[in-house]
């Protein structure tokens, strides 16, 4: 079979791909710092480990309005031959693979300016519906030339404005400002080579006002809760099932796993879905904060003082901005019997 890796991904409401050979890494949306005299296309750049990266508008590229940025959007590092730029995404999806035979370039008239430029590659038809298929060697090369300056250089404060005076982050209040600044930190930090590969990535999330660690190796997205269909017959930690682009997923609350109150789950709340294997659920969370990847080393047991029912499920703990975060264990957690549904009415 001639299979690519995709990786999936959404700009508001429409589905993109991007060969993943091309992805070096993504994580939450930092701060974009404005760079004067550069072309629309060009949101300004980032400091990421002591190199500049350009940050592409791929909304403007595509001839599309941009939405104002939001606390969960996600940038993905695009690689070309040792070139590289940023993008700004509403949401990554997931990796799939796609056999050459399941690609069209038969698109619609409005997109055959970008198929003519080679920008778009082609389009399928995947579960989450129709998705564009782009080409990561024109997106960098296209970058680059707009930019004016030498992505290898290093960052320089005095050639730069400030990305706040640019109306990109007006909307947010002063903790979501916070937030961003404490990305663009993480960011700028420089890791020696020999101790990148031992980092571990994972989602922070919020639950009953403390810290949780959930490991992105299990973690397929994020999405917003929008309606939930009630399943008759369960136990109160099975909140009911969502409709995630036509696959069926149980939300579950963990609350009461991790010493929580359980609080009732409302529309429009965040959460969390996991793969394992085959199985596949949705953890309700009151909030998503970052994706942050940190050293084995920092990894501690929980102190003995506070050892609770939540143990079973708990990893370790580690720091986060000022206070602890809990590592949870999402594979002992999504094949624990305490979540098994007795099926007999």
């Amino acid at each position: 079979m001639n299979d690519q890796s995709y990786l999936m991904f959404n700009l508001n409401h429409s589905h993109y791909g991007i060969p993943a050979t091309a992805v070096q890494e993504l994580f939450f949306l930092p701060e974009v710092t404005a760079i004067a005299e550069t072309p629309s296309t060009i949101l300004g750049v980032i400091n990421l480990r002591g190199k500049f990266l350009p940050v592409m508008d791929l909304y403007h590229r595509l001839k599309q309005a941009r939405p104002p940025f939001q606390l969960t959007d996600s940038m993905i590092v695009l690689e070309w031959q040792t070139q590289r730029i940023g993008i700004i995404v509403s949401q990554v999806d997931s990796v799939q693979a796609i056999a050459a035979d399941q690609i069209t370039a038969n698109v619609c008239d409005r997109s055959k300016e970008s198929l003519q430029d080679g920008l778009v590659t082609g389009i399928t038809n995947v579960e989450e519906g129709i998705v564009t298929l782009l080409n990561p060697e024109l997106l960098v090369q296209h970058a680059l030339i707009e930019t004016a300056f030498n992505p290898n250089s290093d960052f320089n404060n005095g050639s730069v404005n400030d990305a706040l005076n640019h109306g990109l982050y007006d909307h947010f209040d002063s903790q979501e400002r916070q937030i961003f600044q404490e990305r663009t930190e993480t960011l700028r930090c420089l890791i020696a080579d020999e101790d990148s590969a031992w980092l571990l990535p994972l989602a922070v999330v919020g639950l009953g006002g403390e810290y949780f660690g959930f490991g992105l190796e299990t973690v397929h997205e994020f999405t917003e809760i929008h309606k939930i269909t009630p399943i008759p017959c369960c136990p109160p930690h099975i909140v009911g099932n969502i409709n995630l682009r036509g696959e069926i997923v149980t939300l579950i609350n963990i609350n009461h796993l991790v010493d929580l109150p359980m609080n009732p789950v409302r529309a429009h709340q965040q959460a969390v879905v996991v793969r394992l294997d085959q199985r596949v659920a949705g953890i309700a969370v009151d909030d998503i904060f970052d994706v942050t990847y940190i050293h084995p080393s920092q990894i501690t047991t929980a102190p003995i003082a506070l050892h609770s029912a939540k143990d079973d499920y708990l990893q370790g703990v580690a720091p986060y901005r000022d206070r602890m975060m809990s590592i949870i264990n999402l594979s002992k957690l999504l094949t624990s019997e305490v979540l098994v549904v007795n099926e007999e009415v």
